[in-house]
């Protein structure tokens, strides 16, 4: 009890001086309270865990669990901020995985749909309340780019249906526009009707129940249409943005100009999808040009 109150302790610390995201911090809780529940399970003290305590929670999140690169790091980047909290907080005398180093992820392209594909998905039939909703969540995610935390945190009062424009706070507290087309606009006109009917929240996206439309819901929207597509690829929140960001970089957008939209504070973040475009770029002359690997004979 007292070892998730300290992690209680830290996470609202992340919260209020951190000012890091609801999606963070919900992050943050899952790996910390894996990392208490290994604890408990090897009979660690969660003060008095020490090097060789470390080494085992990380082989069993590689060997046991058999968890990406990418995850790994992440879990051993909590584990080590949360112990140098407790270091300054004076609960702990040394941090346990100071010394524990993150190998390198492997380079890993984001998924993307096709243009295709987000038009068979956008073409699907709205035939009550919730599948409004979702396609036009759907629509939303895949015209401004924004991020899940972003889409469901906005409010009527803050569509600007004239000009066709969001103002969002993302991370850091940095402010932006982003924008949707006329379909969009549409579509927004057919829901609100519908919505006020049932529902007076504030929020543009609310549950079947009229609250703001929890991110597990979502988990499971996004689940439902992966399956009603036959998609055997991943279908999240982030493969729409992966895929709004790709599109407009393929057709010639300026990366900076993407970089805003995104609302990235380093375009190195944004360069990743060239590294689409470029691989997409690489698929055609390997499908079609007469010396292309696939065309060998």
């Amino acid at each position: 009890m007292i070892d998730e109150q300290l992690i209680g302790h830290y996470l609202r610390y992340l919260a209020t001086v951190g000012n890091l995201s609801e999606n963070t911090i919900v992050a943050y809780r899952r790996d910390l309270m894996n990392l208490l529940a290994f604890w408990q399970q090897q009979g660690v003290v969660l003060e008095e865990a020490a090097l060789e305590d470390s080494w085992l929670y990380v082989k069993h999140l590689r060997k046991t669990r058999r968890l990406g690169e990418a995850s790994v790091n992440r879990m051993i980047s909590s584990a080590r901020t949360f112990y140098e909290y407790l270091l300054k907080q004076e609960k702990v005398y040394a941090n346990p995985f100071a010394l524990i180093a993150q190998k390198r992820a492997r380079n890993h392209l984001p998924t993307t749909l096709t243009i295709d594909e987000v038009q068979a998905l956008l073409a699907l039939e709205a035939s009550d309340f919730a599948s409004m909703r979702d396609l036009l969540l759907f629509a939303l995610l895949y015209d401004t780019g924004c991020r899940i935390g972003e889409a469901v945190s906005i409010t009527e009062d803050d569509l600007d249906m004239k000009q066709r424009r969001i103002p969002i706070v993302g991370k850091g507290n940095k402010q932006r526009f982003v924008f949707f087309g006329k379909k969009v606009q549409n579509r927004i006109n057919e829901y609100l009707p519908m919505k006020h009917d049932q529902f007076r929240s504030p929020y543009l996206f609310c549950s079947n129940t009229g609250n703001r439309l929890p991110f597990s819901t979502i988990s499971s929207i996004f689940a439902k249409y992966r399956k009603k597509m036959g998609w055997q690829k991943e279908f999240t929140p982030h493969v729409l943005r992966h895929s709004f960001a790709t599109h407009l970089l393929d057709r010639g957008a300026d990366i900076r100009l993407v970089q805003e939209l995104l609302g990235h504070a380093n375009i190195s973040t944004t360069q990743i999808y060239t590294h689409v475009s470029q691989a997409r770029l690489s698929k055609v002359v390997a499908d079609y040009h007469p010396h292309g690997r696939r065309n060998k004979r």
